[in-house]
């Protein structure tokens, strides 16, 4: 563990260690690959199809291996050395952009490729998402700790807007069709190419962190010899369903990390929810070709940047609970007046008042808002989840998070998707905003309520599971 720095020095500080700025370039760089990866494949398929319920299926099918393999991936992570997982991972990804230009060159029209692809790419990251969380907590201080989790949320933030917002869009605007060889390369295939190359870069990033720094913190993490971990590998398989059960029950007697993975899990599925009715919301309520998505969002991704900034101050000031609250109530409030600001804006267009463009500016300024609460929420949750997880189980309680949010989200995709195309999209935005509202005040209950439990989580208990999970 890096030695302690005094508080108040920010990010600055962190930065200069250069370990921890190597895997910071790292998830910038591969996370902004990611988010201009997804512009493309929304691209891809609004081109071919109208259809909003085939963009939530891209969404299902990243969010599909997360319920599959990423509880077993929380266990091989636990269980492996997580510079060589980082580094792996970053070359499979390589190697799955490459084989989506392929496929794309070899049949364009073909979604169910393109599926199968997106499939093999999320698959990867349920591996490289639990081993660069665990490895976190390796390269700072306990003080440094919720300075840096803020720091990589507004990593991911950042890197999100850059990619989805920045990167993804100007590429596919500026380049051009290219003819090499007899192929033609569109402006999509050119751009997972490009990705590919991002990639290949976060590997090497990897490989410059010493593998020193790759060591837990605990002081009876094991020291296993090659032919344990030979041992270990054929059998690890077939334990995971019973390292699994121990996760859920090391949350569940937990009910501060049990609310904080709730909590969590659901930022990620709003985030889902919102990324699959952009198109819709874009076209339907204010009017405009959906190639206009990634401007009318970029004001969120703002606001997540900026709010991520604030909120370690903000949630040591008004205390994670409420600030959860907050960040729900402003949520459900700023998801209700998106619908009702297209009603206005649309019967005051009937009336012939030219208010279109005052609708699309305030629109913008709600989507500003929205990123900042979604960080009231997602942030808390996030610090003190790591907070309540020790290092010996903390990727497999970042996995099991990982499936649980994936899982969840995959009904809700369907459930709002099918609202939004059957029924009427304000109708599914306005049941968004209840569904937020209740599970604020859920939150504020459940962490609040009496709990029994809580206060019987000894040291030696804690020692006795970690002992448990090591002879599995």
């Amino acid at each position: 563990m890096a030695s302690a720095t005094p508080r108040g020095e920010g990010f600055l500080t962190l930065l200069r260690k250069r370990n921890f700025l190597l895997l910071w370039l790292a998830q910038l760089i591969s996370m902004t690959a990611f988010w201009a990866a997804n512009y493309g494949l929304i691209v891809l398929i609004t081109k071919q199809t109208t259809s909003t319920t085939l963009v939530g299926l891209a969404i299902i099918c990243a969010s599909l291996p997360a319920v599959i393999i990423g509880a077993p991936a929380g266990v091989f992570v636990d269980r492996r050395n997580k510079r060589r997982v980082l580094f792996y991972s970053n070359c499979l990804r390589v190697i799955a952009m490459i084989g989506f230009v392929v496929s794309l060159i070899a049949d364009s029209g073909q979604l169910v490729i393109v599926y199968l692809i997106t499939l093999l790419i999320s698959g990867i990251g349920q591996f490289f998402a639990p081993a660069e969380g665990s490895t976190i907590p390796m390269l700072v201080s306990d003080d440094e700790l919720m300075p840096a989790l803020s720091l990589f949320q507004i990593t991911s933030m950042l890197s999100n807007a850059l990619g989805f917002l920045v990167l993804g869009p100007v590429l596919l605007l500026l380049i051009p069709d290219l003819h090499i060889g007899g192929l033609t390369f569109t402006s999509v295939e050119s751009l997972y190419v490009m990705m590919a190359i991002l990639y290949a870069v976060c590997a090497v990033l990897v490989l410059l962190i010493p593998q020193r720094s790759f060591v837990e913190s605990h002081i009876q993490a094991r020291q296993e010899s090659a032919a344990e971990l030979t041992a270990e590998s054929l059998n690890v398989w077939q334990t995971v369903w019973r390292e699994m059960v121990q996760a859920w029950t090391f949350i569940r007697r937990r009910p501060m990390l049990f609310a904080s993975v709730i909590q969590l899990s659901f930022a990620g599925v709003l985030f889902s929810v919102i990324g699959q009715l952009a198109p819709t919301l874009v076209k339907r309520l204010l009017d405009l070709d959906p190639t206009f998505m990634a401007f009318i969002f970029a004001p969120a991704g703002v606001g997540l940047v900026l709010g991520s900034i604030f909120m370690p101050r903000i949630t040591k000031v008004l205390g994670k609970p409420r600030t959860i609250l907050l960040g729900c109530i402003a949520l459900a409030i700023l998801v209700a007046l998106i619908p009702f600001t297209a009603f206005i804006a649309h019967d005051l267009e009937y009336q012939g008042f030219a208010v279109s463009a005052w609708h699309i500016g305030i629109t913008c300024l709600l989507m500003f808002l929205a990123g900042i609460a979604l960080d009231f929420i997602n942030i808390p949750a996030n610090t003190s989840m790591q907070e309540h997880t020790p290092d010996w189980i903390k990727g497999r309680v970042l996995a099991l998070q990982l499936a649980l949010f994936n899982g969840a989200s995959i009904p809700v995709i369907l459930l709002v998707g099918w609202i939004g195309d059957a029924l009427n999209l304000s109708v599914a935005m306005y049941l968004l905003a209840i569904g937020v509202a209740i599970f604020g005040g859920w939150s504020l209950f459940y962490e609040h309520k009496p709990h029994p439990r809580a206060h019987e989580i000894e040291p030696e208990q804690q020692l006795r599971e970690e002992r448990e999970a090591q002879r599995i």
